[in-house]
């Protein structure tokens, strides 16, 4: 194939002409990526996914990049997409012999207009994870807070060996059987264990404080709630999130 200049595609395409043993085709940098379809520039769309990295509001991120309110609607879904995807499928458990994961349920659903009881077919639940040492953290959202489910998701996020700190909800009940080292704390009557201070889930309460703001944010609809929750994941665990998404895009299109 040759390289020629061309006054669109980026400046240049890759032809190969049509001979008796090839029926003949061309591609550009964008071909059979997630940039194919797009109308702006590539450059344009690095700014605009350097202001998602940066959580940038949409209609912020359309002044400062020059592209209209929907084209940055499109794009900012295109990276939760494929953001989500890399998170899912590069994540790793967390804790470990010697560490500690405070771990917790909690209702993201906002009361509708401030006002009345959360109906109990309207109350979408999330589990998390916390560590104290690292930092790392685990989301993930749960139908149901009954054991199997609970325990599943600490078998899938926590490595064995981690002493784990929960309250006292009954759901939590045998997880030492999979080797982790279970303390609880009755939250009822102390927030932190008097005879124990290490005995606490302070952190992934102070957790919570930043995670409900951030999706409510976004909107909790059920269908891309998952997908905010990764956002935060990847955003939260990354200091460096512009480049953290440069490389999810990578991976995506190298597994495609």
């Amino acid at each position: 194939m040759k390289l020629k200049t061309t006054r669109k595609a980026n400046s240049c395409k890759w032809i190969c002409k049509p001979t008796s043993s090839c029926t003949g085709w061309e591609c550009t940098v964008r071909t059979d990526s997630i940039f194919k379809n797009s109308r702006l520039s590539l450059s344009k769309l690095i700014e605009i996914t350097y202001e998602w990295s940066r959580d940038t509001k949409r209609s912020s991120a359309a002044a400062e990049c020059g592209a209209g309110k929907s084209a940055i609607a499109k794009w900012f879904s295109i990276l939760r997409e494929v953001t989500a995807e890399h998170f899912e499928c590069s994540q790793g458990q967390i804790g470990g012999d010697g560490l500690t994961v405070e771990i917790d349920e909690s209702v993201l659903t906002k009361r509708k207009y401030n006002r009345g009881r959360v109906s109990a077919n309207n109350q979408v639940w999330v589990v998390g994870g916390i560590c104290r040492e690292t930092r790392e953290i685990f989301l993930e959202l749960v139908e149901q807070r009954d054991a199997a489910t609970l325990h599943r998701i600490i078998n899938q996020h926590v490595a064995p060996g981690t002493t784990i700190v929960t309250d006292g909800w009954r759901a939590y009940n045998g997880i030492d059987q999979h080797g982790f080292i279970h303390e609880t704390i009755n939250h009822s009557q102390n927030f932190v264990d008097p005879s124990d201070p290490f005995v606490h889930t302070q952190n992934i309460e102070n957790l919570w404080r930043w995670v409900k703001p951030f999706i409510r944010s976004k909107g909790t609809k059920r269908g891309v709630l998952i997908k905010y929750i990764r956002e935060y994941e990847m955003k939260r665990q990354n200091q460096n999130s512009f480049l953290s998404v440069l490389q999810a895009i990578k991976a995506v299109q190298d597994f495609a």
